[in-house]
């Protein structure tokens, strides 16, 4: 997954890549929202000739200002060199006393969530939920 991330990342930080991508995105996005709101003024009521109105001021002015934007503003570094934040998983699974501390520490976890909720439950309203 981190690679995928760190391509993801990387591409947008990419300018000329990022511009295109988006303003190819919105030349595919916009005219089927176009067709879908011809459809719906054609054969909508009021209401769906109110929606569509509303809706595609809306979405003309996002697209006129994010393509306006994306052109003139350069993009700031999202993905560091070296990502240190990913941890190093163990390689084996954890036996014996390990497997035993494990297990006690979600019994005890299991008892402390319901102490919880118990004590939530006293707190709330006069109709008791179950746990």
């Amino acid at each position: 997954m981190k690679w995928m991330r760190t391509k993801i990342f990387r591409f947008w930080e990419n300018r000329k890549a990022r511009n295109w991508g988006l303003t190819i995105g919105f030349l595919l996005v916009v005219p089927v929202g176009a067709r879908f709101a011809g459809f719906a003024w054609t054969y909508g009521n009021l209401a769906d000739r109110v929606a569509v109105i509303v809706a595609g001021t809306a979405i003309g002015v996002i697209s006129t200002v994010v393509l306006c934007r994306i052109w003139q503003v350069p993009p700031l570094q999202t993905m560091p060199e070296d990502d240190h934040r990913t941890a190093k998983l163990p390689t084996r699974t954890p036996a014996g006393p390990e497997f035993l501390a494990a297990s006690q520490l979600a019994h005890s976890r299991s008892a402390r969530n319901k102490n919880f909720a118990r004590e939530a439950a006293a707190l709330g309203p006069a109709r008791r939920a179950r746990f």
